[in-house]
């Protein structure tokens, strides 16, 4: 089994630390994941508030490949309708091409309001732009070339450096809804579920992601399996675990809230977005419904976190997990002896569960015309 970490840079412990102290010691706790033994780094994109200062994740990767040696890097994720495709499709070959192919890419749509209309994109066309977009991004990793798209007008163009590894197998995109799990099924790229219990709260239907595969892409090629992200809080106590993991999601969960705009009347009522209308909260439910979403994330001593992510694994058959250490506004200090005893206790059963791997992609020669 992968296992990696995930950052979100999310600075919500006040102004005792300023942004660059608080990036600046992120960045050396995903350096250290490497050493404790841990298989990749994901990095999440928002804008414009303090839930996660992450405006760039293939620029943050660049710079956590300088200061690793082994760990494949990953997006958590690049939401397609705020970023060009030629420069997301020229910056992955160029951070692909000199790592050798530990880039691993996660899409996705975006949800926030607040964070479309600040990039100037019209959420009204967020499936549109997230569907064209990848299409162009998918295959100009294949074959070097990019043209097309209806609302792009792509003029064909040759990108240097040119793909020198396939990513096929290495691309997942996010769903949070039915649609889009048949987008990233037709798509032909795998899942990323962001939510240890996607069925039960974000209607992650991985029945429905086969079924469409197979009606698409047919025997032709497997589908990847699943990866998973989500936040983990282990202690040697049970009940310390418990009641911090409470305690810290509770922070998280406010600023998820205000950064999607979950509390506002009009969440869910734009195009492609409805089916988000029901996740609607009234802000007398948000703490009561961040202690429920807390009681669903592993929390608890070692054996019980693990015991936990098997029961997720043994629903789910997936390829990797990659969990947040440090959210909620929590201390570093306590970030990094989550992170640690995780390594320490945790780490070597859940890298020891068999799985199917497809996150090394195929080395070929490829064509480019």
């Amino acid at each position: 089994m992968h296992v990696g970490i995930a950052t979100g840079f999310q600075h919500q412990s006040g102004d005792e630390v300023d942004d660059r102290q608080f990036l600046k010691a992120d960045l050396e706790m995903a350096v250290e994941a490497e050493g404790l033994g841990f298989d990749s780094i994901w990095v999440t994109e928002h804008h414009f508030s303090n839930y996660s200062i992450s405006p760039s994740p293939l620029q943050s990767l660049a710079y956590l490949a300088g200061r690793t040696k082994r760990v494949k890097l990953g997006t958590q994720v690049v939401v397609l309708p705020w970023n060009d495709p030629v420069r997301v499709a020229e910056q992955a070959l160029w951070l692909d091409n000199i790592t050798d192919g530990r880039l691993l890419l996660g899409f996705g749509r975006g949800l926030g309001k607040m964070e479309y209309d600040g990039m100037r994109v019209d959420i009204n066309q967020t499936r549109q732009l997230y569907r064209e977009h990848a299409e162009l991004v998918i295959a100009a990793l294949e074959t070097g070339v990019i043209e097309g798209g209806e609302l792009t007008r792509q003029p064909r163009r040759e990108l240097r450096p040119r793909p020198s590894t396939s990513f096929e197998g290495r691309i997942f995109g996010s769903a949070g809804s039915p649609e889009s799990v048949r987008t990233v099924a037709e798509l032909g790229i795998g899942i990323l579920i962001i939510n240890p219990e996607p069925r039960a709260n974000l209607g992650v239907d991985t029945e429905t992601y086969h079924q469409v595969w197979e009606e698409v892409h047919g025997a032709t090629r497997a589908a990847p399996a699943p990866m998973l992200s989500g936040t983990i809080f282990v202690d040697e106590s049970s009940d310390r675990a418990k009641e911090m993991s409470v305690q810290y999601h509770r922070v998280n969960f406010r600023a998820a809230v205000k950064n999607y705009g979950m509390a506002d009347e009009s969440f869910g009522t734009t195009k492609g977005n409805e089916h988000y209308a029901k996740m609607r909260i009234s802000p007398e439910k948000i703490e009561e419904m961040a202690e429920t979403t807390a009681s669903v994330m592993p929390a608890g001593n070692p054996a019980e976190v693990v015991e936990a992510l098997a029961r997720i694994n043994s629903d789910l058959s997936l390829q990797g997990f990659f969990p947040h250490f440090h959210f909620g506004g929590m201390p570093r200090a306590e970030a990094q002896r989550n992170m640690r005893l995780f390594a320490e206790k945790c780490l070597p059963e859940v890298k020891s569960w068999p799985c199917e791997s497809t996150l090394d992609g195929r080395a070929r020669e490829l064509q480019t015309s």
